[in-house]
């Protein structure tokens, strides 16, 4: 009987912990959401496609050094020829081979190697970037679910002061402009809780883009709780930008331009060919060497080269110092925002007893009702003063995955196929 009772009570225990588990269960951490956009979204798939469309141009390249070989049917008009035969009609083969170009078929297939690398580097970018806009739009739904439950619980704070008004004003006609001042300052803090509410559903709207489902309130979870500025930091901290991707793009970029002008410049030259036909009555091999003595397009083309190169190892100085200057910002962020929640969140408390000690006074009438609905004000202030810091230091560290190029790695994402 007594073993009955136990096992009796066993059950019962763990029904009642079920929904505690489901509650627990229903968060979905931000973690998660990347671990599963960062491997499936379609924007890898478009970057995987821009790597394949890249090889193939590598390898239009490449076919510069083989053969060309076509088929033909000549159905001669009129023709004069002084010391030749003339030419008759009927099908040939022909073909056709580069013997020497200046070096222009080695250069555009280095150009395009340079290319296809660029594209593989930016494949890692992208993944990087998506991962940065699913944790900003999970952040900003974060940051407007917390103003919501401040806001909240100041309009409790004003619904009980305007039930307390009310029965004062049922007896005392002359205190209706104190109710009306307290309902007006009720409604302003009704707007702002709906402009925070309109907020986060927004943020939850576009971020079911990257989730299986629709996120709600409840699914959200602070990311970087319980961490140390100054450990995070030192976790994720990257001095090498030899290995961000955005860095390794660009540089790609450069010398895949500067291999274009070295293309540019050979096919100027005179290009050296070996070219055969051959018909049911003649057969004919040469070496053709044709060059264009005047041609402006290819001169035009050769500077478009040269300023694309300027252009682009001008932008390759430009990352390496946005890189540096996004982690020393996000640094410095996550340092003093840290510290500005604390501070805050002190001020929080001591400001709820100024707010406890005004209705107290305000009751035995030695403070009004503006002191009470000020002190309402300031705590409010402070709660998002706090709220904000909270949420400026998650901004930050997140800008800061973002410029060590560590996203993935946070999230625990492992390299993917390129192909």
């Amino acid at each position: 009987m007594k073993k009955s009772f136990i096992f009796k009570k066993m059950v019962l225990v763990s029904l009642c912990s079920l929904p505690l588990a489901n509650m627990v269960n229903a968060q979905t951490p931000l973690r998660d959401i990347l671990q599963v956009a960062l491997v499936t979204d379609p924007t890898l798939d478009e970057a995987r496609a821009n790597i394949g469309a890249a090889e193939s141009q590598k390898k239009i390249s490449e076919a510069g050094h083989h053969p060309i070989v076509s088929v033909s049917n000549t159905g001669v008009i009129a023709q004069k020829r002084t010391y030749s035969s003339e030419r008759r009609s009927g099908p040939a083969i022909n073909g056709k081979l580069n013997l020497y170009s200046w070096g222009a078929v080695e250069a555009e297939i280095e150009r395009d190697q340079h290319k296809q690398d660029y594209f593989q580097h930016k494949f890692t970018e992208t993944r990087e970037q998506v991962g940065r806009q699913i944790g900003e739009l999970y952040l900003t739904a974060l940051r407007a679910k917390e103003n919501i439950a401040i806001y909240k619980e100041s309009l409790k704070r004003h619904d009980k002061l305007i039930r307390d008004l009310k029965v004062i004003v049922s007896y005392d006609g002359g205190r209706a402009s104190e109710l009306n001042e307290a309902l007006s300052r009720r409604n302003q803090t009704e707007a702002m809780l709906l402009q925070f509410e309109r907020t986060m559903h927004n943020a939850l709207s576009r971020l079911s883009r990257y989730t299986s489902k629709m996120l709600t309130e409840q699914d959200l979870m602070d990311p970087f709780a319980k961490v140390s500025a100054e450990q995070f930091i030192t976790q994720y901290h990257n001095s090498n930008i030899d290995t961000n991707p955005t860095f390794l793009a660009q540089q790609k970029e450069f010398e895949s331009a500067k291999a274009g002008v070295e293309a540019a410049k050979a096919r100027r030259k005179p290009a050296i060919n070996l070219e055969g036909s051959a018909s049911r009555l003649e057969r004919e091999i040469y070496v053709n060497v044709s060059w264009d003595i005047y041609n402006p397009a290819s001169k035009y083309q050769e500077q478009q080269s040269y300023y694309s190169q300027k252009a682009a190892e001008a932008k390759l100085q430009e990352i390496e110092l946005e890189v540096s200057q996004q982690g020393r910002t996000a640094e410095i962020d996550m340092v003093r925002n840290q510290k500005l929640a604390q501070v805050a969140n002190k001020q929080i408390s001591l400001q709820k007893n100024v707010v406890k000690d005004t209705e107290l006074q305000f009751e035995i009438a030695m403070k009004s009702l503006i002191d009470v609905l000020d002190a309402y004000q300031e705590l409010t202030a402070v709660q998002a003063t706090e709220v904000s810091a909270r949420n400026d230091f998650r901004d930050a560290a997140l800008l800061y995955l973002v410029s060590q190029s560590r996203v993935s790695a946070w999230a625990g994402v492992t390299s993917l196929s390129l192909k």
